[in-house]
């Protein structure tokens, strides 16, 4: 068992009983995510398996479905393919529309009793600590994303993000390493999305004109978290 897999075993063994549901766009973090538990022992018994949400945003989304697909059968997991309709005339924007129509289909597929695990990492979390001060969050949303929170509110499925502390660079090693083959959104590179004007303009200045920022930012971002949680 690789050292990722076996930090995920370990964490996996605190969480509630339940299955284990893996939100799987096919792209390399979640590829990742879903990789590394489907070599552990715990995992498979639970029932881990992989949910594919298709926004139907670009022109390549089934034939995406259909490579995510052959991630998950040739790993042996179950996979579920859920379609959503995304509202793209409308204020907030088609990203944050499509992540709502995202987290709704996780709330309607994922059992009550279930953990969904999503592959949100360290650099992830850099972005939205950042976004959400540009938006003027207080310190609830300064706070960032929480490693484990329920999904829907109290009884709801656990929504449980065990690469927050994992930064993206060793989640590279780990595609490379074992051979991996991933999807690659072009949405991920277009400007128009906020995130993105995020990752490819602003943290690269901020991480050269000041090299502690991101770990500064997650260390204010992390006590916001106690202090809310006291």
């Amino acid at each position: 068992m690789s050292e990722l897999a076996s930090l995920l075993d370990a964490r996996l063994s605190r969480l509630p009983d339940g299955p284990v549901v893996v939100g799987f766009s096919g792209g390399l973090d979640s590829t990742v995510l879903l990789h590394a538990l489907a070599s552990c022992a715990q995992a498979r018994q639970r029932g881990l398996s992989a949910l594919h949400v298709c926004h139907h945003l670009h022109p390549d989304s089934p034939r995406w479905a259909a490579q995510a697909h052959g991630i998950a059968q040739s790993l042996g997991v179950a996979f579920d393919p859920v379609d959503v309709v995304v509202d793209t005339i409308t204020e907030e924007g088609v990203e944050a529309a499509a992540r709502r129509a995202r987290y709704r289909a996780f709330a309607q597929q994922v059992p009550a009793s279930g953990v969904l695990a999503l592959a949100h990492h360290r650099d992830d979390q850099v972005e939205t600590v950042l976004l959400r001060l540009l938006h003027g969050a207080g310190n609830e949303g300064l706070a960032g994303m929480r490693s484990l929170r329920r999904l829907h509110g109290e009884g709801s499925a656990w929504l449980w993000r065990p690469l927050l502390d994992q930064p993206r660079s060793t989640l590279e090693a780990y595609a490379h390493q074992h051979g991996l083959r991933w999807i690659d959104d072009p949405a991920n590179a277009q400007p128009e999305f906020a995130r993105n004007r995020v990752r490819h303009r602003v943290v690269p200045v901020l991480r050269e004109a000041f090299p502690q920022a991101e770990a500064r930012l997650l260390d204010a971002a992390q006590r916001l978290r106690e202090e809310s949680d006291a």
